[in-house]
């Protein structure tokens, strides 16, 4: 063996060494246990949530009835006649008590 193959097979040795002490510092590192928050309490959010459901699904009726009285205006209007005199007309102004 020569010289310049020992110093090449040592230099391969020393850096294989290397490598593996290298790997293993950073598994270690990437393995380790990192502390973990605790969980936050979840009841509060679950009555938020409930609450917006709630809000949500009144919503949606209010806005359903507006639909429906929409139908309903734009069915009144196209049962009206076109002509407005033909509508009849009370014969005197009738005065309401308050």
């Amino acid at each position: 063996m020569t010289e310049s193959m020992l110093t090449d097979l040592l230099t391969f040795l020393f850096g294989l060494g290397c490598l593996i002490a290298f790997t293993r510092v950073v598994t270690a590192f990437l393995g380790r246990k990192r502390p973990t928050a605790p969980a936050p309490d979840t009841t509060a959010l679950e009555a938020r949530l409930s609450r917006i459901e709630q809000i949500v699904e009144s919503t949606a009726i209010e806005v359903e009835r507006v639909t429906e009285s929409q139908r309903f205006m734009v069915n009144v209007f196209s049962q009206r006649p076109a002509d407005p005199a033909a509508l009849p007309r009370p014969a005197a102004r009738v005065t309401t008590p308050h």
